[in-house]
């Protein structure tokens, strides 16, 4: 992005970016110290983005979200999915969510916060920030100053602050609860960094008309935006997420590999006929996946679409569309091997019924047809693959 681009942008958001901090209780244990606390957190966070005139922040509170814990934690995309709604219809470009539950992590025990760059939420919880979760003395201010350091650390996730190997940094890697009684501080860099990079990852352009105009416009101002959110979902780790379309795949391209009619098909089909056809299959899987696992909010009730949106939908669809081409490339390489190398040449030359697929054409071509095959089928089985290991690699950034 180039500084008069950059400059351009900034001109245009004059007016304060609003950082909306929205508390979410689900047990509803101890309201009265969670809206403490949070209270006092805001306080502290407004404190440490004052540098930036730009930057406001809101309070707001979403009652009574009906969530069944798993193993005794809560599922972070379901804060994430109602937050995505929430965000649209308040108009908010950022968005913080904190719950006083506990929140599961597909690595860790449990996890702290997870910020999603590709929605600009994060999700918060409080729930191990007081000493008195520890055994210790209840300390609210002290949990409120944890609060607040994991507030600052998750917005400067969603606004490309990278990590610093100073304990007192707000974006340090923190460990444990204990490493946010230091994290606050931010650096001169990293606040000329926020000023230069708030209007663009602030994403928040939105309009009624001309829909179709404002989404290829949003694709081509936000479309490295897009290829870091690709890059960051990784379509070969997506893929290891995805164990029952690997396996549906695999089953019938073994079953389609040692059946005559498929060699028939091999040797009667033009090489324009099998790439067309592998690309409607391509297609076809992508739209039957993102149906699955992606985030349905698109408009807001007054019919506004927005700019994060089309980018979260854009990001999305290109992800499983990569991993999906990983997936073909991968097995029409298998079977293009396995072909030379175990499949017997006599069934070769006397299987097809309308004469031998023998040459290194027909090969080729029965290998894009089984990997396509596989791609179909294994879409249809990645449906019943885990929503929440999938979009944890595709909306979320990090376990803290």
């Amino acid at each position: 992005m180039t500084e008069n681009k950059i400059a351009s942008l900034q001109s245009e958001h004059l007016a304060p970016f609003v950082v909306g901090v929205m508390k979410m209780e689900v047990e509803g244990r101890n309201s009265e110290q969670f809206n403490d606390v949070v209270a006092r957190a805001v306080v502290i966070l407004e404190a440490a983005l004052r540098h930036d005139s730009r930057l406001s922040t809101r309070s707001l509170a979403f009652a009574g979200p009906h969530l069944t814990p798993g193993a005794g934690n809560y599922a972070p995309l379901d804060f994430l999915e109602i937050g995505l709604a929430e965000k649209l219809e308040r108009d908010l470009p950022f968005l913080l969510i904190v719950t006083e539950v506990d929140l599961s992590s597909s690595s860790l025990a449990y996890t702290l916060a997870l910020p999603s760059p590709l929605t600009n939420i994060a999700i918060i919880s409080t729930r191990r920030l007081d000493p008195g979760f520890w055994g210790d003395q209840p300390d609210r201010e002290k949990s409120a100053r944890r609060l607040a350091g994991l507030l600052l650390h998750s917005f400067g996730h969603l606004v490309s602050l990278k990590h610093e190997c100073d304990p007192a940094n707000a974006m340090y890697p923190l460990e444990g609860v204990e490493d946010l009684d230091q994290m606050g501080q931010m650096t001169a860099a990293q606040q000329e960094r926020m000023f230069r990079m708030l209007p663009l990852e602030a994403n928040e352009r939105s309009t009624r008309d001309g829909k179709l105009e404002f989404i290829f416009q949003t694709l081509f101002r936000n479309a490295g935006a897009i290829a870091r959110a690709v890059v960051r979902a990784n379509p070969f780790r997506l893929l290891t997420r995805m164990p029952t379309m690997l396996a549906a795949a695999l089953s019938v391209i073994i079953v389609l590999l040692f059946s005559a009619e498929t060699w028939d098909v091999a040797h009667a089909v033009t090489v324009p006929q099998i790439a067309f056809f592998s690309v409607v299959s391509l297609a076809v899987a992508v739209f039957v996946l993102y149906r699955a696992f992606a985030f349905d909010t698109l408009l807001s009730r007054d019919r506004r679409i927005t700019e994060s949106s089309v980018i979260t939908i854009a990001a999305t669809f290109l992800s499983l569309l990569l991993t999906l081409m990983v997936m073909f490339t991968f097995f029409g390489g298998i079977m293009y091997l396995a072909i030379l190398t175990v499949f017997p040449q006599q069934l070769m030359e006397s299987w097809p019924g309308a004469g031998e697929a023998t040459t290194a054409l027909d090969h080729l071509k029965l290998s894009l047809f089984l990997a396509a095959m596989g791609v179909l089928a294994g879409s249809l089985g990645g449906r019943s693959d885990s929503r929440d290991l999938v979009r944890g690699v595709l909306f979320i950034l990090e376990d803290t």
